[in-house]
């Protein structure tokens, strides 16, 4: 294109090149891709600001929570679950529950045992790794669940994922500190449903069938221990207040009632397929109040003042009652009540259960940690929008790394971490089977070497449809025999009263009067009678006793057993006699099956 340019006189042409302009459509393309990446380090930013407080809490301690988890499923079960394990198995194997077998638990541990063993919980590792796999999914679960606690927008997936590393992290850290006696235990177990139903509480918003949910799983560790219904209640005490339901509070009631006796209709239809619902209900409402509430019962002085009770109820309570302050000066929103009272509730249920054992701390333990990661959540959703360079905003941050170096500190003392003897005595299954990984797990009246030397025994001596009696505290050996027990009598305290007369050990403790004691002897006789007569109906083909058995009151169990059952005893010597002995667990056979076996020396270790 050419024009004429004038200046100076003169008139020049000048030539111009027109510089052709990119369409119309690749301006559109290359303004999109600009705002694509402009867009996406928006959201990488935003994603990665979500998940950084979460990961503070969470990295610090995790290599310790990792080492510590894989070392307690290499670790031995203890009586309490070898106890449950022989019941399910037992159960599994056409007993009838309460009737054929005396137990005074509820028949939801029954039911879990049962599940286990469906999944090769027959192994003890297979067994550890699926409770801590359990455990560890449910404190995930509830943690995903926190996030969302003030702002409305919808929560990212991705930042739901964090905080349940968090919270696996925080919660496995108070987990892995119980001994492996303690873990598996059934306030774990029934700690599974109660964690779930919180979190579907704090999440079910205008949804009734998550409502329902939610009442089913809190109303199902009722049938465990009774003492879980102070969890229901602070969960009914919530949607009573809770305005933000997105339903009304009539509805959402009724949808959790709905779910609560659907999940009680579920446990008594467990109970009536597998169990004696005449015989449940004689020992629940009869025997265990006329008689087993008085075995070693502690005063609430005393459980306060336990080493593993006294500073754990006095943060549990203090961090309770800071979270309902919150919520009563609306801070935190009504929802979060029945998360608040849970530690507390928990102190409730250890003194209601008179007990004080460690495992009867994990509803508190795990409560009061769940509500210390609730604050750091609070905290992060309230500042994190707050002006720079403000302290608000920088709280989260301090608060969520202090709790993180707590659980990181407090696991070096966790006792899978301290016995270190485990990782080179515990590689495969035949090394958690000998003697030179057992006998770390000795103590002063729990052989569980000794347990599998007898159980071994009894498996060569005797037929698989033989049954066998034991005397003591450890069904456990019949399960790893895999023989039936002669009567419903697992238990020596059924035989021998004498730690229910005797009551606590404290003087301003628990005590049967004369009527009382009165009762329990009452119960004992009726208890032997019943004994002795399904033993001279079927004779078993062995007996076992357990020296040195809890709840006995002599070491001698035989010495015991004379003493508290004399004609039962005349009749058992005149029938059987010891033809092994393994440290303290002592064989006796039936005359004609002893004639076969050469008598051998008692063993010792």
């Amino acid at each position: 294109m050419q024009r004429e340019r004038t200046g100076g006189g003169r008139a020049t042409m000048v030539t111009c090149r027109a510089v052709d302009s990119p369409p119309l459509p690749l301006r559109l393309a290359a303004a999109l891709d600009r705002l694509r990446r402009s867009a996406w380090k928006v959201a990488a930013y935003r994603a990665a600001r979500a998940v950084m407080l979460p990961l503070i809490v969470a990295l610090p301690p995790l290599f310790w929570i990792l080492d510590g988890t894989r070392r307690a499923s290499l670790t031995t079960l203890g009586r309490d679950q070898g106890i449950f394990q022989y019941i399910a198995w037992a159960i599994q194997n056409g007993a009838v529950d309460y009737r054929d077998v005396r137990d005074v638990n509820g028949p939801l541990t029954h039911l879990v045992h049962m599940a286990f063993l469906a999944f090769g919980g027959a192994d003890e590792h297979r067994f550890r790794v699926l409770d801590l796999a359990v455990t560890g999914v449910t404190f995930a679960f509830v943690g995903a669940c926190l996030p969302g606690l003030i702002r409305k927008a919808k929560v990212p997936l991705v930042e739901r994922a964090a905080w349940a590393l968090a919270s696996w992290v925080v919660l496995s850290g108070q987990h892995l500190m119980y001994l492996y006696w303690d873990l598996a235990q059934r306030e774990t177990f029934f700690d599974w449903f109660v964690l779930t139903s919180l979190g579907i509480q704090l999440v079910a918003r205008r949804r009734g069938a998550a409502f329902a949910v939610a009442g089913a799983l809190s109303v199902l560790p009722w049938f465990g221990k009774p003492t879980f219904a102070l969890f229901t209640f602070a969960q009914v005490l919530t949607l009573l207040v809770d305005d933000g339901l997105g339903i009304t509070r009539r509805r959402a009631l009724a949808w959790f009632a709905a779910g609560g006796a659907s999940g009680a209709t579920a446990m008594l239809g467990f109970l009536v397929a597998r169990g004696d619902v005449a015989a449940f209900l004689r020992i629940y409402l009869v025997d265990v109040p006329q008689m087993y509430r008085f075995m070693m019962p502690r005063t609430p002085a005393e459980i306060l003042s336990l080493e593993w009770g006294g500073g754990t109820s006095a943060m549990a309570v203090a961090t309770s009652l800071a979270v309902i302050g919150l919520v009563v000066d609306r801070q935190m929103p009504r929802r979060v009540l029945a998360i608040a009272l849970f530690p507390v509730l928990g102190i409730v249920s250890v003194l209601a259960q008179g007990k004080g054992f460690p495992y009867h701390f994990h509803p508190v333990t795990v409560g009061l940690h769940l509500s210390w990661l609730l604050i750091v959540v609070w905290l992060w959703e309230r500042f994190r929008f707050a002006e720079r360079g403000r302290f608000p905003r920088v709280l989260p941050y301090a608060v969520g790394a202090a709790l993180a170096v707590k659980i990181a500190v407090a696991m070096g003392s966790s006792p899978h971490i301290t016995d270190i003897w485990i990782l080179g005595k515990a590689d495969d299954a035949a090394a958690r089977e000998g003697h030179d990984y057992l006998v770390y797990f000795r103590g002063t009246d729990w052989f569980p070497w000794e347990l599998r030397q007898t159980a071994a025994y009894l498996r060569e001596h005797t037929k698989p449809t033989d049954r066998v009696q034991i005397y003591g505290m450890d069904p456990y050996v019949l399960f790893l025999a895999r023989r039936m027990s002669a009567t419903p009598y697992i238990y020596a305290y059924d035989l021998d009263a004498d730690a229910a007369l005797d009551g606590s050990w404290m003087p301003a403790g628990l005590h049967p009067d004369m009527a009382e004691a009165a009762r329990i002897h009452a119960l004992r006789d009726a208890h032997e009678a019943d004994f002795r007569t399904r033993l001279e109906k079927e004779p078993p083909a062995a007996f076992v006793f357990f020296d040195r058995s809890p709840l006995i009151s002599y070491g001698n169990s035989w010495q015991d057993f004379e003493l508290h059952c004399p004609e039962t005893a005349a009749w058992v010597h005149e029938h059987y006699r010891e033809t092994a002995a393994f440290a303290d667990d002592h064989v006796w056979m039936r005359n004609d099956l002893a004639e076969t076996i050469a008598t051998e020396s008692p063993e010792t270790d």
